[in-house]
This record gives structure tokens, C-alpha cells and sequence, in this order.
């Protein structure tokens, strides 16, 4: 069913998911906080629970995006 979803017009055009989470992405020090655990004792990141972790891949994600998009991700004011 995705499949079929993700080739769906909308009546102004096609919508680009990759600008649109450029757009809503705002920096986020307690996210930057996780990835910097994740990285440095991903044991102890292990242990948080499993919202935690999903909400830091989405703001991964949206970061990603972001970037790629030519939005500065580096300052807290975006």
C-alpha cells in the first residue's frame, strides 16, 4: 500500500518529504546530547527506551535533510 501512497499527486504538485523536513527542522541540544551518548556509550543508550531512540532517528532525519537542503544544522538558532 505504501507503495501506491508514495506516487500520490496532490492538486498543487507533488510534495518534496526532503524540503519539507528541511523546513521544520529546528536544532535541538537535547537530541544533539543523545547522539553524542549514542556514540560515545552506546551501552548506556541501549537502556533508554524505545521512543527516545525513534524521536532521535527522526531528528536525524529532519538534520539530515536539513543539510542537504543548504540549512545551516551547526547553530542553535535555525
Amino acid at each position: 500500500m505504501n507503495e501506491y501512497l508514495g506516487r500520490v499527486d496532490f492538486l498543487d504538485g507533488r510534495r518534496d518529504k526532503g524540503q519539507i523536513q528541511a523546513d521544520t527542522f529546528k536544532r535541538d541540544e537535547r537530541m544533539e546530547e543523545l547522539a553524542a551518548l549514542r556514540d560515545s556509550r552506546p551501552e548506556v543508550f541501549e537502556t533508554l527506551g524505545t521512543s527516545i531512540r525513534m524521536s532521535l532517528g527522526y531528528y536525524e532525519n529532519e538534520k539530515k535533510a536539513a543539510a542537504e537542503h543548504g540549512r545551516d544544522v551547526t547553530k542553535g538558532a535555525n
